[in-house]
């Protein structure tokens, strides 16, 4: 556990993504409130952890997920995973989706990713390092993975976030689902 101010962040993996629920709702309301397309607010209001975070950590070989705690109160999380990239895979759109996928046309599959997602901090706990601290420890984790060629972060519209992972080393890949996100990679 590494110390932040008074905080602790824990890797939480192994308890599951359930600690996580009231803080992945926290931002998908956000990342809905921050759309500027009627119809991109609308998809991004309807996900919710049951939808989106629990599936993703459920489904995920190789995962890790970091919680930033304040005592016993979670306050912050970021969850990372891995996975093999197929050229099926990298064409696959959810049902209301339309344009590139999350992945891009360059990309040759098959390829080991790694994802670094689902980056939120309660906006009290904001300014203070802590997206730093959880981003850094889980860029960590993903560069040490095994065969991993290449890392992205998906940024919802609205999220003004390209600066903050640019001094990560990632570059803009291209726009998701229309542009209801962003993607954003670097080659490790």
């Amino acid at each position: 556990m590494k110390k932040l101010t008074n905080l602790m962040i824990r890797d939480c993996t192994s308890q599951g993504s359930e600690i996580c629920h009231e803080l992945a709702d926290a931002l998908y309301q956000h990342q809905a409130a921050m759309a500027k397309d009627p119809l991109h607010k609308e998809i991004l209001g309807n996900m919710r952890y049951e939808t989106r975070l629990k599936p993703s950590f459920d489904s995920a070989d190789e995962k890790q997920l970091l919680v930033a705690f304040d005592g016993e109160k979670p306050v912050g999380y970021i969850f990372t995973a891995a996975e093999e990239v197929t050229e099926e895979s990298r064409r696959q759109l959810p049902p209301w989706g339309e344009g590139a996928g999350f992945y891009p046309d360059w990309l040759k599959s098959p390829v080991r990713v790694g994802d670094l997602g689902n980056l939120y901090i309660l906006p009290e706990y904001r300014g203070i390092g802590l997206g730093e601290a959880l981003t850094a420890k889980g860029m960590e984790w993903l560069r040490a993975l095994p065969g991993a060629r290449y890392l992205f972060v998906h940024v919802s519209e609205g999220n003004n976030a390209a600066d903050f992972y640019a001094r990560y080393g990632f570059k803009f890949s291209h726009d998701v689902l229309g542009g209801i996100i962003k993607a954003y990679y670097q080659e490790i």
